[in-house]
């Protein structure tokens, strides 16, 4: 049997308990299998003590919209005279490594990112994270994912096993046979684009994308698969077309009505901000590197999410987490949970990023908890993040990473 004792921590369970100072964890063949107070622990007759000196102890962190794939050749607008499949794949493997190391062991890819990737991790070919991958996110023609110019003809193209470039598909019918590919090709959801974006550079962040009738096919192509959806959606109409549709999780809901709250919350639907990606933007943009059109709906959105995530919250929105940072070499992801903190506080910023999330993954029995059974997903936090949620937000204060039972990280 495989033991490990992680010794007296403050415990963050984050089952709504308070911290639990003094407290052990013993995990076993890739679960945790008691939780006890330090001076109540027997002696290990097998198996590693590690003495977190009273660090924090709490579940890996999860993040439910990341775009690890989000590099070079995967942008037309990113595109350098260096940009090769090599290079493409480098980074990307780069990313996923950084993920972990800054304690997130379970993710959801929201598109652009290979499943052959996910696969390759859980296989352990790459240290990473639990990866759950959308494959190639669905577009209409013209919309979010349609990254032409307009006088350009061809789109990106996939590369299987490699890139998974964003679909152009029209009508019902071409919808469904894109869900059923995704899916085919290993997507654990299928990622929607159904409504402008701030990056894309022909569509109005407002404009409204996909008709019920079309996202509804790939809805029931996902739920036939066990599976479901996800749609960006940054305006209250794309959102009320995404939840007419059967959309479980909405990504972003920067511009947010009461009504709309209302019914994510009667729909028992998830929304997921992405408060960090707008910043990260806001200083391209003060750098001159973003487009004219792109800083004008970076600047409605950068105003109005806090406001939304705000309102959600206090109507009972199910909100997780997702920090939707792109590029290469993708740091601070933890930075998201500083930003809602400050909107709904520290403690439901971290279950957002555990617990809300896990149940989104419908993953809940297996993660976001430490609790006797729950697989050994953990992270050792030096400081108290509770105090300075700030912590999470640097790497370097991550000193332990353990996903499966397994450490990837330990720097004491």
């Amino acid at each position: 049997m495989n033991s490990l004792l992680l010794h007296n921590a403050t415990l963050i369970d984050c089952t709504g308990a308070d911290p639990r100072p003094r407290t052990s964890v013993l995990v076993e063949d890739g679960l945790i299998r008691r939780i006890t107070s330090a001076d109540a622990i027997g002696r290990l007759t097998d198996g590693r003590l590690v003495d977190l000196g009273g660090m924090t102890l709490m579940p890996g962190l999860t993040d439910a919209h990341v775009h690890l794939g989000a590099v070079g050749v995967n942008s037309l607008s990113a595109r350098s005279p260096e940009d090769n499949l090599t290079s493409y794949v480098i980074s990307v493997i780069e990313n996923i490594d950084l993920a972990l190391q800054e304690g997130f062991t379970t993710v959801r890819d929201a598109g652009g990112l290979d499943p052959a990737f996910a696969g390759a991790t859980e296989r352990g070919l790459i240290a990473g994270p639990r990866i759950l991958p959308s494959g190639s996110p669905l577009s209409q023609t013209g919309g979010h994912g349609d990254r032409r110019g307009r006088y350009d003809e061809a789109p990106i193209r996939s590369i299987p096993g490699i890139l998974a470039a964003p679909v152009l598909v029209d009508g019902v019918d071409a919808v469904r046979a894109a869900a059923r590919q995704q899916l085919r090709l290993g997507a654990t959801q299928v990622k929607l684009m159904a409504s402008g974006g701030v990056m894309s550079p022909l569509d109005e962040l407002e404009s409204v994308q996909f008709t019920v009738e079309e996202m509804q096919a790939a809805v029931y192509e996902a739920g036939m698969a066990g599976k479901y959806t996800l749609a960006h959606c940054h305006t209250s109409p794309s959102v009320n077309n995404a939840l007419a549709a059967g959309v479980r999780s909405i990504e972003h809901g920067s511009i947010l009505d009461e009504a709309t709250a209302r019914r994510i919350v009667e729909q028992q639907a998830f929304m997921v901000p992405t408060l960090l990606v707008v910043e990260f933007l806001a200083v391209s943009a003060e750098a001159g590197e973003i487009p004219h059109y792109s800083q004008m709906k970076l600047e409605l959105v950068r105003t109005a999410m806090p406001v939304s995530v705000e309102l959600a919250a206090r109507m009972g929105v199910l909100l997780g987490s997702g920090s939707d940072i792109l590029g290469a070499r993708q740091a601070g992801r933890g930075g998201e949970l500083a930003l809602k903190a400050k909107v709904i506080g520290p403690m439901e910023a971290i279950l957002s990023a555990t617990g809300t999330n896990a149940r989104l993954f419908r993953m809940e029995d297996r993660i976001g908890r430490v609790e006797a059974g729950m697989e050994a997903d953990l992270i050792a936090v030096a400081g108290d993040p509770l105090a300075d949620i700030s912590l999470l937000a640097d790497a370097a204060n991550v000193r332990i990473v353990i996903k499966g039972g397994q450490i990837f990280k330990e720097t004491i």
